[in-house]
């Protein structure tokens, strides 16, 4: 068996969602001072318990110039304002490469290992306003990108496009099964109540087969929504956590991982990411199996990467993992109920902390319309290409 101290010895014990928005109309430091405080009390606790913080320096674009309160974050700022007594850890980059979830991870791993008692994980993400989202719209490219940007390589979707046409090919998976996903995702999102920035409407087959290409084989529909938004999450030890407001989630494993060349061009197989790598031995750690899941929040930045999760987290095999999707496996009613919250695609891009705290809802029967009849354990998977981290989670 894997060697894993930690299983178990941290919980999950308050969330705070702050919503996700084309224009919050505030600064980002304003938002995530919103997640902070709604988490902190969600769990019971004060500012003043709070001895650890994580986030992720970067406001969510590529070639975005940043400024630290206004579209961007960092611990040191994140500390002074909230008025934190001080902390014994911070950082501010992610577990895994993946914001998000991957700071909540590393929030985790800090208190199981007695840097600090109660730590704060915050997520923000900002979309500009009077330019383009990434780097499209310079006229200079620097570095490696000077070799990639002038033939239409340079932004994500670009990169990844690459990836999924090969993975098409391999496994011949279809449209119309990653349209099964994908709209039902809208669906789970209609049934929300947090704020969300895809359109409150339901979407149809012609909808997204109709949808403009972005980067073939990825439509604009296969995108997650660019956002002013802030998610942040607390986590203390699990003997903590019981005499607290709220059910502990507890977290029984946490995994990341990469391949032997990280790099999001020049990776040795476009059929696999580091998922493989984040998920290889994380059932083992954790003491449970995918058969115990009854439900999943996995990254959803470009829907593709369902079918690589799905694989990698021993859902499904390559070879049937269209079928899977298609013949409505994810569905509420299906046998992996699946980003029950939307999802990037809708709720918009908080690099997996919105899948975090809906999983941390639903293992605490506070979903509402969405809640699952049967919700006892999750798995929360994030990222994407060569960056993935992995949070199993249970009551």
């Amino acid at each position: 068996m894997s060697r894993n101290p930690a299983r178990d010895e941290t919980a999950i014990a308050g969330v705070g969602h702050a919503g996700c928005y084309r224009d919050a109309g505030v600064s980002m430091g304003v938002l995530a001072l919103r997640a902070c405080k709604l988490a902190v009390e969600d769990a019971g606790l004060t500012l003043q318990d709070v001895d650890g913080f994580c986030t992720t320096s970067g406001g969510g674009a590529r070639g975005m110039s940043t400024t630290t309160g206004w579209s961007d974050i960092d611990s040191r700022y994140m500390i002074e304002a909230l008025g934190l007594p001080g902390v014994r850890f911070y950082h501010d980059r992610p577990l895994g490469g993946v914001p998000g979830v991957g700071s909540a991870a590393l929030a985790t791993l800090a208190v199981a290992s007695g840097q600090c008692d109660v730590a704060l994980a915050c997520r923000i993400n900002y979309r500009p306003k009077k330019t383009g989202y990434g780097h499209s719209t310079q006229l200079r490219s620097g570095g490696v990108d000077a070799f990639f940007d002038p033939y239409g390589y340079g932004v994500f979707h670009q990169k990844f496009s690459a990836w999924f046409q090969r993975y098409r090919y391999q496994y011949g998976v279809t449209r119309e099964q990653l349209a099964t996903y994908v709209l039902q995702s809208r669906e789970n999102y209609l049934r929300g109540d947090v704020p969300g920035v895809a359109p409150k409407v339901p979407m149809t087959m012609d909808d997204y087969m109709n949808a403009r290409w972005v980067s073939e084989p990825l439509s604009i529909l296969d995108c997650d929504y660019p956002c002013d938004g802030a998610a942040a999450v607390v986590v203390t030890t699990a003997e903590r956590a019981r005499d607290l407001k709220q059910k502990p989630v507890y977290v029984s494993a946490v995994g990341a991982g990469t391949g032997p060349r990280p790099d999001f061009v020049y990776w040795h197989d476009y059929t696999e990411m580091a998922a493989h790598y984040a998920a290889k031995d994380i059932w083992d750690r954790a003491g449970l199996t995918p058969k115990d899941m009854d439900l999943a929040q996995i990254y959803d930045g470009f829907s593709p990467f369902i079918f690589y999760w799905l694989d990698a987290l021993g859902f499904s095999t390559p070879k049937d993992v269209g079928e899977f999707v298609g013949g409505g496996a994810l569905k509420p009613n299906g046998v992996l109920p699946t980003n029950l919250n939307g999802g990037q695609l809708n709720e918009g891009r908080l690099h997996c902390l919105g899948h975090t705290i809906e999983a941390v809802k639903q293992l605490r029967g506070q979903s509402n319309e969405r809640q699952l009849e049967k919700a006892n354990a999750a798995v929360v998977a994030g990222g994407g290409l060569a960056v993935a981290v992995v949070m199993v989670l249970h009551t």
